[in-house]
């Protein structure tokens, strides 16, 4: 019990601002899964991915926890990712809404970009074992439609009737403007950092590679399907709800992607 509450004292002091997601708490974080651990090994997924602009800045700072910094340009990252084919665990649907941080890493003294994780509800028990790396997960429901030219991901309160976020693309001919792609070509190798006993682990990047993210269909369309389009977000005026208070501003960019590829989430400690 001691070391539990000792555990907790910790968390929050690296996570000052948790229970201020969609409906997150902090004693829900904590929990440990109810289920068995099971090794995900991912095999398909498609995903909705869109970047945003916001508009309180003192709020973003707030929400940023002490091992991070604020960045130069504040963002707002939102995914509703569907992993429906999986080689081990179950198939599952998850919810991320992350912002741009800064990170000085301690032994070399670089600061890099980085994304951190305020809020990803999941739909799955066994995803909920990301929390011991760090993952702010929560069971929740979250959907994904296809409807030809549009994709509509919604991912849902508590209650399971009240939409925390909703996410729309709808697709578009042309391929991303110049500027578009020099945004992308800059968020791409920004890695997803989870924050692990007080220190940094490394979850990877959405594209960043060799090549262009708009480039990797033309690279290998066997792998990669991937399709632009202009994003609408709607969520509740709520201080309880991360957007809400970022107060969530200009689109972006923003895209649809397909991916058949096997693989596990990577760990690296920076």
């Amino acid at each position: 019990m001691l070391r539990h509450a000792k555990f907790f004292l910790i968390f929050l002091l690296v996570y000052p601002f948790y229970g201020y997601a969609l409906e997150i708490e902090r004693e829900e974080i904590l929990q440990r899964p109810s289920r068995p651990y099971v090794e995900h090994i991912f095999l398909e997924q498609e995903l909705i991915s869109a970047y945003f602009e916001v508009t309180r800045f003192d709020e973003y700072k707030n929400l940023i926890p002490s091992i991070f910094s604020m960045p130069e340009q504040p963002l707002c990252r939102v995914i509703i990712n569907n992993f429906y084919k999986m080689e081990s665990a179950p198939p599952y649907l998850e919810a991320v809404v992350q912002i741009l941080v800064k990170f000085k890493r301690p032994q070399s003294g670089d600061e890099i970009p980085a994304w951190h994780y305020l809020g990803l509800s999941v739909t799955s028990e066994e995803a909920l074992w990301g929390r011991i790396g760090g993952y702010p997960k929560v069971l929740r429901k979250v959907t994904f439609e296809n409807h030809g030219k549009t994709y509509i991901g919604i991912s849902y309160a508590r209650d399971g009737n009240t939409p925390a976020l909703k996410l729309a693309l709808e697709l578009k001919k042309r391929r991303p403007t110049r500027d578009e792609k020099k945004f992308l070509d800059f968020v791409s190798p920004i890695p997803g950092l989870t924050i692990k006993d007080g220190r940094a682990i490394n979850r990877g990047a959405i594209g960043g590679g060799k090549y262009s993210i708009y480039e990797l269909e033309n690279v290998a369309p066997q792998i990669w399907n991937i399709k632009f389009g202009d994003c609408t977000i709607e969520y509740p005026t709520d201080h309880h709800n991360y957007l809400s208070r970022l107060g969530i501003g200009k689109f972006i960019t923003g895209y649809w992607l397909k991916q058949k590829y096997r693989y596990k989430i990577q760990y690296k400690e920076e």
